[in-house]
């Protein structure tokens, strides 16, 4: 976000809820970002505003709120810090702190660069701030370089949580994907159920990122990074791009960019571990900076506090090409060329006023003594209320004057019941609820919570001295808990849960395999133990990258205590060119290879391979036989074009082909895919009538459709 210039002394004054706005810092997702003071702390605060530019419907402001929860409950040093939630004559905003630095989209897009170890350092800390929130049960969502921003100092916090996921909450509409396209995991691309391991992938990518200065999914459009995301693999690093450390950073970063979810590390803390060890022995080889090296650090320090920027500049970009790994001087280098650029840009003409505001959050001109308006708050982090934004009047004044010493009076003759009252809790208790195996609905008193272990369990207040716990899952049988609250801190319920049904212990050839059961993902690798209900039939399907994905269907009634299923090994793959005058869609085995696209060319494994070609335009769905070479191609065409003509009698009808609606008679000269088809007509009082369609290439064909009397 640019940065615009202070306003004038005649435009101060402008508030929003307690904060007094000194400047604007650019424009956010949903509104305007402000720099602003809290005077009573003596405090600069970043003030996030939902605008009318956010749009203020009932789901911009859901997500602006959980923004501001989700990043208020994650008090962790590498999360940005929420001070206060609040509203303000109808206009929801956060206060946060004001952080120094950029981000990594404005780094890689043109920033100083960053070392190798500083690179994996900054990522290992933004995992540190994602494990936090996983643990608390919130998944991001939208990992990316512009929200996270690298202070002077070398800390790395997480910005924008505008949506992620909180326990069972869910912030968007049935079927929307959420997220920036070039960061999503295949798992959020296909609109499934989402873990912290779908931020993993999200850090991969960030990560691949800043090694090589490419994405690793690009293409023309949206659809063919998302395409790519799902199906294909990124352009291998380079081991020899880092040095003795090469090998181990590419598979750390492969393993984080791994389709199935199940191959990456468990948990951001996982990966943090990884990249904090990297980044160790990287510091460890470049070895302690020589004297030299601390030296020229110490002079540009001393040359910034007098205002020399260009020498400063000059002798830490010495110190960083001889000491690449040198973070202390690399970063105050990244400070000092921020200030050169700033003062070396023209000034902006200084704002009379932020209009955006004007219209929304300053009194009325021709109101000279409005009444003061309170408006509710919510207040996180132990901020304090920001009281009323105008004097009253004087006789106003008189009144809460008056107001004030009454509820003093009220509060000293109560304070002694509130002594000898036991204490309640006002804050919701928070239970981590843990099973073996994971995924189990957590039922509270026997009404199901939305919450699933292993994750967390929000109690409101009043907080009861005891709940009633039940932990249920498919093919297992329920445990239930009484607990007495509160528990002791750091302390949660785990209970292990016994089977109750025939376990399958299923075996591949080769191990590793993904497992789904009736099209939903088990957690684990092959060989594992299934608990399937004996009284209906199971569809399990097992895959494997880089071996041909089997699919068993389980009789009811088939109580076998193994099954052994060999994988066969996938050939190279090859290239098919498929040639057409139309755009169409190609298919293999169900999934999508390309996409309304005009002669399209794919990639199959080797061997002979089934294709679905599909154009609704022109009525074509036909399966096409290839034999693939591996490390070849292939050329294919797709069946050519007729016209087709169809009248009716009545004409009052609906015409379909091969089953799908296409309009009233008559069509005329209708484009149409060489080969047999079905025209389907249906009359108003529901009558029907089919004739065949056999289009021939470059000929018009002709189906008369006659409605059968009574």
């Amino acid at each position: 976000m640019k940065p615009v210039s202070e306003p004038t002394a005649e435009a101060r004054g402008v508030r929003v809820g307690k904060y007094l706005v000194t400047g604007r810092i650019g424009k956010g997702g949903m509104g305007m970002v402000y720099r602003g003071l809290d005077e009573a702390l003596d405090r600069p605060v970043a003030i996030k505003t939902l605008n009318q530019e956010g749009s203020l419907d009932a789901d911009s402001r859901r997500r602006f709120e959980i923004e501001a929860k989700a990043a208020a409950l994650l008090q962790h040093p590498n999360i940005v810090i929420v001070y206060e939630l609040g509203e303000d004559r109808g206009v929801p905003y956060i206060a946060m702190e004001l952080l120094s630095g950029d981000d990594l989209e404005t780094l890689l897009r043109g920033g100083e660069p960053l070392s190798l170890g500083e690179k994996l350092e900054a990522m290992a800390q933004v995992c540190r701030g994602l494990g936090f929130a996983h643990e608390h049960g919130i998944v991001h969502r939208d990992v990316k370089p512009s929200n996270i921003r690298l202070l002077d100092d070398g800390t790395a916090k997480i910005m924008d949580f505008g949506i992620a996921k909180l326990g069972a909450t869910h912030l968007t509409k049935t079927g929307m994907m959420v997220g920036t396209v070039h960061y999503m995991s295949p798992e959020q691309v296909r609109g499934r159920s989402l873990d912290g391991r779908s931020d993993v992938f999200s850090v991969g990518v960030i990560l691949y990122e800043l090694l090589t200065g490419e994405r690793p999914f690009r293409g023309e459009g949206a659809t063919q990074v998302l395409y790519k995301i799902v199906n294909e693999e990124p352009p291998p690093l380079d081991p020899g791009a880092f040095g003795e450390v090469g090998p181990r950073v590419c598979a750390t970063v492969a393993r984080a960019l791994a389709k199935d979810r199940e191959a990456r590390q468990p948990t951001a803390a996982a990966l943090a571990d990884d990249l904090h060890a990297l980044a160790d022995d990287v510091q460890r080889q470049a070895g302690t900076p020589p004297a030299s090296a601390l030296d020229a650090l110490a002079e540009a320090r001393a040359l910034l506090r007098q205002g020399s920027v260009p020498p400063a500049i000059a002798r830490l970009r010495a110190a960083c090409q001889a000491n690449p790994e040198f973070l202390e001087a690399r970063r105050a280098l990244r400070a000092a060329v921020r200030e050169q650029k700033s003062r070396l840009q023209p000034p902006a003409p200084a704002p009379q006023g932020y209009p955006e505001l004007e219209a929304t959050f300053l009194p009325s001109a021709t109101r000279l003594e409005p009444e003061t308006e309170l408006q509710p708050t919510l207040f996180l982090g132990g901020a304090r209320p920001a009281g009323a934004t105008r004097r009253p009047s004087l006789a106003r004044r008189a009144w809460l004057w008056a107001a004030v010493v009454v509820a003093a009076a009220v509060l000293v003759a109560g304070s002694a019941l509130v002594l000898l009252r036991p204490p309640r809790a006002s804050a919701p208790l928070r239970l981590s609820v843990r099973s073996q195996p994971v995924g189990a609905s957590v039922l509270v008193d026997g009404r199901d919570s939305g919450v699933v272990t292993n994750g967390e369990l929000l109690l409101a207040p009043p907080v009861p001295q005891q709940v009633v716990l039940t932990f249920r899952k498919v093919g297992h049988r329920d445990e239930t808990r009484a607990v007495a609250l509160p528990l002791q801190p750091g302390e949660g319920i785990s209970v292990t849960l016994e089977a109750s049904q025939p376990m399958l212990r299923l075996r591949t050839d080769p191990p590793g395999a993904g497992v789904t059961v009736d099209g939903e993902r088990v957690a684990g690798t092959t060989p594992l133990e299934l608990a399937l209900d004996p009284g209906r039939e199971h569809r399990l399907v097992a895959s494997l990258d880089g071996y041909l994905a089997q699919e068993v269907r389980i009789a009811a009634g088939d109580t076998r205590a193994q099954l052994d299923l060999p994988l066969p090994k996938l050939a190279p793959p090859g290239a098919v060119a498929v040639a057409s005058s139309y755009p169409l869609d190609v298919l293999w085995h169900g999934k999508p290879l390309a996409r309304g696209t005009l002669s399209p060319r794919v990639s199959v494994p080797g061997g002979r391979q089934v294709l679905t070609l599909a154009a609704p335009a022109v009525f074509l769905r036909s399966e096409a036989t290839v034999d693939v070479p591996s490390g070849g191609e292939v050329t294919i065409e797709a069946p050519a074009l007729g016209r087709l003509n169809v009248r009716a009698s009545p004409d009052n009808c609906e015409v379909f082909v091969d089953g799908a609606f296409v309009d009233y008679p008559p069509i005329l000269d209708r484009p149409a895919a060489v080969g047999h088809h079905t025209i389907g007509f249906r009359w108003p009082d529901g009558r029907r009538s089919e004739q065949p369609g056999d289009i021939q290439a470059g000929a018009p064909t002709f189906v008369f459709g006659r409605k059968e009397k009574e």
